[in-house]
Parts: structure tokens; C-alpha cells; sequence
């Protein structure tokens, strides 16, 4: 039987499996995060290096009382924001490389198929273009399906500022699609 996270955090100082199987679990997700945040492919490669390093280092200090995936996610948003202070704004991207847009079915009508990835395109467009504190609520919401409260903890920001964000980057990316949709 697999050991869970906080298992394996607790372990991973002591056993360098341990630590890898953390990793292997997690690295990709941290990865499509640090890419949503930054828009670098390098700056994500660095971003998700440092956050593990991190936690290798921080182990001993997790309280498995609380979530090991909310405080993952802490460590790689302050690793986010430290590589903000030192870098301008720039455009970001939610392009999730070896994520496929669409899951399709070997039953799936291939025109539908196609609708759909367009659409999923259209809406990530949208998301890029936003500021980064609507694309980072949205990230998390949508894409790793973390709690209202999660991303509150995440973020460090009270559960009312995350529902207004989420809500205006929600409807940003609406007035987008409409504007680009000619039905504005």
C-alpha cells in the first residue's frame, strides 16, 4: 500500500525514496503552477526546484494536523511571489505542455472533440491575459481543484478577497470571450 504525503514528508529526510516519491508525485502539478505564475519555462523549471528544495528542508517543520497539499502550494506561491520581487510583470501562460486540452474518447465524435479543445483554448487565451492575482486564484480553483479556503491559505489571503477575485477573474474572462465572440 502507498504511503500518503504526510507520510512521506515525515520520512523524506530520513529516506531519499521517501523524498523522490514526493517528488515524482508532485512535480509536475508545482511545475504547471510555477508556469501559470511566471510564463517561464526556465523561471518554472527554477521555481519548482526551489520548492522542493525547500521542503526537503522544511520537513521537519510540517504539522500533519493540516493539509500536506495546502502547504506545498504555500511554498511554491512564496517562491512565486520572491521571483516576482525580482523580475518585472510578465505574460503569462497556462499552457500545460504535456497536458492534452481535451480528453477524448475512442467513442468521442471527433468534431466535438475539436469544438471543445477550441473552446478550452479560447478560455485559456483569456486567463493569460489577465493580472496574475485573477490568473493564480483561477489556477488553483480550476485547474487544482483547491478549495475556497485552500486557496486562502495558499495565498495568504482572508476567504472573502479569494470568492472576489475568483468572481471578477471569472467575469473578466467573460467579457473577454463575449468581446472576442462579437456578442459584446
Amino acid at each position: 500500500m502507498a504511503m500518503s504525503d504526510k507520510e512521506l514528508v515525515k520520512r523524506c529526510q530520513a529516506d531519499s525514496a521517501a523524498f523522490e516519491e514526493l517528488v515524482r508525485r508532485h512535480r509536475r502539478a508545482i511545475f504547471a503552477y510555477a508556469m501559470a505564475s511566471t510564463g517561464s519555462r526556465q523561471d518554472a523549471e527554477e521555481i519548482t526546484q526551489d520548492v522542493f528544495v525547500k521542503i526537503y528542508r522544511a520537513a521537519h517543520r510540517f504539522d500533519s494536523r493540516y493539509s500536506f497539499t495546502t502547504w506545498l502550494y504555500a511554498i511554491a506561491s512564496n517562491t512565486c511571489k520572491n521571483k516576482f520581487r525580482s523580475r518585472r510583470k510578465r505574460t503569462v501562460s497556462l499552457d500545460l505542455e504535456d497536458t492534452p486540452v481535451v480528453p477524448v474518447s475512442h467513442e468521442a465524435d471527433p468534431l466535438e472533440a475539436y469544438r471543445k479543445s477550441v473552446e478550452v483554448s479560447e478560455v485559456r487565451n483569456a486567463i493569460n491575459e489577465l493580472p496574475p492575482r485573477y490568473r493564480q486564484v483561477l489556477y488553483l480553483r480550476y485547474v487544482e481543484a483547491l478549495s475556497y479556503k485552500e486557496i486562502a491559505e495558499v495565498l495568504g489571503l482572508s476567504l472573502g478577497n479569494v470568492e472576489a477575485r475568483i468572481f471578477r477573474g471569472k467575469e473578466k474572462v467573460r467579457q473577454k470571450l463575449l468581446k472576442r465572440s462579437g456578442k459584446n
